[in-house]
């Protein structure tokens, strides 16, 4: 296990007087662990000095007070974090700070203050390094921007951004041909197609290669992508590119929402299972209606325009019934709740996949809930919830 230590002190601090105690401190680890650095860090300049790109673990250990500022500057690298206070010289105070800093950017991180708990949480660590490289090295892409009226998203983890006018250039760069060849099996599979014309279909197909483009191009683990302003430049939406690709094993989120992109990552990194993304459209005692245009091709569809405005192709999926699990992720917190879909809903009024959930006292989940869009994914919940809790999610089962 290859540990990278910094030790930090305010920039007002004598750092002769911490080196006796620094020096101690690497002493009682060094005939266990592989270590790197053990620098001084008073400001965001000196974490330029540490390359930690290639420890397991990050071992952060404020000597002082007045250091967060500058040893918050680790989040780049996106390992798990262990942070080691004492009880002199305000230490464990910004140990606290820090931890919360690190782990609203979703990394895994546990306070210590004795070298044993230390080394317990090391060897804790080496346990699920396998799990925790598969969450912390994901590649997210957001193609366009989040939709105006997610009024709830706010995203800390790194992201690459692509922007709508390079989506529209990989777009030109495919031909009606590929367009119609993307889909042409989809469309012989279909219970039936209703609203959608071959022009429609043909620029669904369209969409989907430029993303397969660009998800291969910028080596992605999924993407979300704001959707709406492809109504007016294309006469057209990604809904069935989105269902296809959800199919196949690349999480894909609409109206560039990236907390639950997030979810649909975790979903398929660790149980191989697309996921839904949906609205509430209506809830009872003991129900949720789910709803949305586009759901991952995973069973019997109708090929539909989008609902709002009537343009493209939406996709109405009759998803397996079954027990299964709801997931909303907001920033470090999530709600997860078991439920079973009873079976699909046919409201003119609505988006077009619409799912009749049963759940228990389902006003209670909706009064505690994070927000509009849920993941309905095909996985215990115990287990989800679980999962989510050692990737450092504070959760809320129901």
């Amino acid at each position: 296990m290859k540990v990278g230590i910094a030790f930090g002190i305010s920039e007002i601090a004598d750092p002769k007087a911490f080196e006796e105690k620094a020096s101690k401190f690497l002493m009682k680890l060094v005939d266990e662990f592989e270590i790197e650095g053990g620098t001084f860090i008073s400001s965001k300049s000196d974490t330029r000095e540490v390359d930690f790109k290639d420890v397991d673990i990050i071992v952060i250990y404020p000597l002082t007070g007045g250091t967060e500022n500058a040893l918050k500057e680790f989040v780049y690298y996106r390992k798990p974090i262990i942070l080691f206070g004492d009880s002199f010289n305000n230490s464990i105070a910004a140990a606290i700070e820090l931890r919360e800093y690190f782990r609203d950017n979703l990394i895994p991180t546990a306070l210590v203050k004795s070298i044993s708990e230390l080394k317990a949480a090391i060897l804790g660590y080496e346990d699920i390094k396998n799990m925790l490289d598969k969450f912390l090295n994901i590649r997210l892409g957001l193609i366009g921007r989040t939709s105006i009226w997610l009024i709830n998203e706010n995203f800390g983890l790194p992201y690459i951004h692509i922007s709508l006018k390079k989506f529209y250039e990989y777009y030109d760069g495919t031909t009606e041909a590929e367009g119609w060849k993307a889909v042409e099996e989809i469309i012989a599979k279909a219970k039936e197609i209703k609203e959608p014309q071959r022009e429609d279909l043909v620029k669904a197909g369209r969409i989907y290669v430029a993303l397969k483009r660009i998800i291969n191009d910028y080596k992605l683990d999924g993407f979300a992508i704001g959707c709406f302003e492809m109504l007016n430049k294309l006469n057209a939406t990604p809904c069935l590119a989105l269902a296809m690709l959800n199919a196949e094993g690349i999480p894909a989120a609409c109206e560039g929402e990236l907390n639950s992109l997030l979810g649909m990552l975790i979903v398929r990194k660790f149980f191989d299972k697309p996921a839904f993304m949906g609205n509430i459209a209506d809830y009872g005692e003991n129900h949720i209606i789910l709803a949305h245009c586009t759901a991952p091709l995973i069973a019997s569809y109708i090929l539909r325009s989008h609902f709002e405005s009537g343009k493209g192709v939406g996709v109405a999926v009759s998803l397996p019934k079954g027990k299964a699990s709801l997931l909303k992720i907001r920033g470090r917190k999530a709600v997860v709740a078991g439920v079973e879909v009873l079976g699909q809903e046919r409201s003119k009024h609505r988006c077009r996949t619409q799912l009749k959930l049963k759940i228990e006292e389902a006003k209670d989940f909706i009064d505690g809930t994070l927000g509009n869009h849920h993941l309905l994914v095909y996985v215990d919940s115990e287990e989800l919830a679980d999962l989510l809790s050692e990737l450092g999610f504070e959760v809320m089962l129901y």
